[in-house]
């Protein structure tokens, strides 16, 4: 019994003491808080907390740089999905080429038969849009451009290419009367053609995205209005001739009066856009000259041949501009897909060195943050502040001070109880913060 009551009154002894210094410790601690704010040092221990402000961002991060990035990398995305979509147009533009090709190659030939069986008659007279004047005063000009920019400098070129036509024109005492396919022409009549004689005939049409007859036909009873009404005697075009992906040309060709030999372009080819070892690429092939169909000397005709023959050039007239019209629309979109391919590079090579610039900037930050931690951890050494513990050897690690820690704990250097807190009046007053 006596046993058990000594153990009690040890045990509340105990408890009460505990209970007395983690009070202690609490109460020290707030005063302290109160005092002067604390700071976590980098080892352990405390410090004052830095009152000069931090001259490198935090994380070494250059903001604007890195918004910069984002930026040209979402710049990069939106001209390489331009010139997906631009060829995709112009594999419509080559199927469009396709589908038109049987009808303009039978009209050829039949208008080449009936030409060949009227040869001789007086063919020029009956029909207006085969009479060559002796003498041209007036021209008409047709200029085709896109409606839209970002396809390098190809509506510049036909621009440049009018205004050489229109100066040469001038010339000869002579002002063209224009009219305008696309926007771009349109603007330039005030920029680039502002200083040459032309005579604006208010006649604009759009480029269209998809081409079909019937804007053709819009076009062409535009031209041959003019042509038939006299106001010109000469009706020429001026569009960008298609080569490849890469190669575009500003053509001039005369459209009106017809010559009733030669109805065939020289020139006139075909486009076809396939891949290889996953590039884009256009064939390119000669097409053959129709052939004139053969009309028997027995065959009897409803109509005269003239009539028949005259109802027949308007249409002949209007596949010709189709087939223009496509050809401009795939040199333009040819020409938006080199520009965007260039636009999309030169947006991956820009990120490329805006990421070096902003790694080196990241880099320099993080060394001046460790070289300011490492001046003020010697700046400490040198004071003497032994609140952390003493230094670590250049052989120490977390192995050999686990082993020095388990040989003080059985040599007694460190005992296995803690001794009792000391009383408030037997506590000695250490201030943290002095040297």
């Amino acid at each position: 019994m006596a046993f058990e009551a000594a153990l009690r009154r040890r045990t509340g002894s105990l408890a009460s003491g505990l209970a007395l210094g983690a009070g202690l410790l609490l109460a020290a601690t707030t005063l302290c808080g109160r005092s002067q704010p604390e700071a976590q040092g980098f080892v352990g221990g405390s410090r004052l907390p830095s009152e000069r402000p931090l001259k490198v961002q935090v994380g070494g991060v250059d903001k604007l740089v890195s918004d910069r990035i984002k930026s040209v990398e979402k710049t990069g995305k939106l001209t390489d999905a331009m010139r997906l979509v631009a060829a995709a147009k112009v594999r419509r533009a080559q199927d469009g080429v396709a589908k038109s090709r049987p009808f303009s190659d039978e009209l050829s030939g039949m208008i080449k038969g009936l030409v060949k069986k009227l040869k001789g008659s007086g063919l020029e007279a009956e029909l207006p849009m085969l009479r060559v004047p002796d003498k041209v005063t007036n021209v008409g000009l047709v200029l085709v451009t896109a409606n839209r920019g970002l396809c390098g400098a190809y509506n510049t070129f036909i621009m440049k290419m009018a205004k050489r036509r229109i100066e040469a024109l001038n010339a000869q005492g002579i002002v063209p009367k224009l009219i305008i396919v696309g926007k771009k022409a349109l603007a330039g009549l005030k920029t680039r053609l502002a200083d040459v004689e032309k005579n604006y005939t208010e006649t604009f049409f759009g480029m269209p995205d998809s081409i079909n007859a019937a804007k053709s036909s819009e076009i062409g009873d535009a031209i041959r209005n003019l042509f038939l009404s006299g106001e010109v005697d000469k009706v020429e075009i001026l569009y960008a001739k298609f080569y490849n992906l890469i190669k575009n040309e500003p053509t001039i060709r005369t459209l009106l009066p017809l010559s009733p030999t030669g109805f065939d372009d020289p020139n006139d080819e075909t486009f076809r856009m396939t891949s290889e070892d996953g590039r884009l690429k256009v064939e390119k092939e000669k097409v053959p000259a129709a052939k004139a169909r053969n009309i028997e000397s027995d065959v009897i005709f409803d109509q005269p041949p003239e009539v028949i023959l005259n109802s027949m050039l308007p249409l002949y007239l209007n596949s010709q501009l189709l087939s223009i019209l496509f050809d401009a629309q795939a040199s333009e979109l040819s020409s938006r897909m080199t520009a965007m391919k260039a636009a999309t590079d030169n947006a991956k090579e820009l990120k490329k060195k805006l990421t070096m610039i902003y790694n080196k900037k990241r880099q320099a930050g993080i060394t001046a943050e460790i070289s300011e931690i490492c001046a003020g951890a010697m700046a400490l050494d040198e004071k003497g502040d032994k609140t952390s513990g003493p230094a670590l050897g250049i052989f120490d690690n977390s192995d050999t001070v686990g082993a020095d820690f388990m040989k003080e704990l059985e040599d007694g250097s460190i005992p296995d109880t803690p001794e009792d807190p000391s009383g408030p009046d037997d506590r000695p007053v250490i201030d943290p913060y002095a040297n």
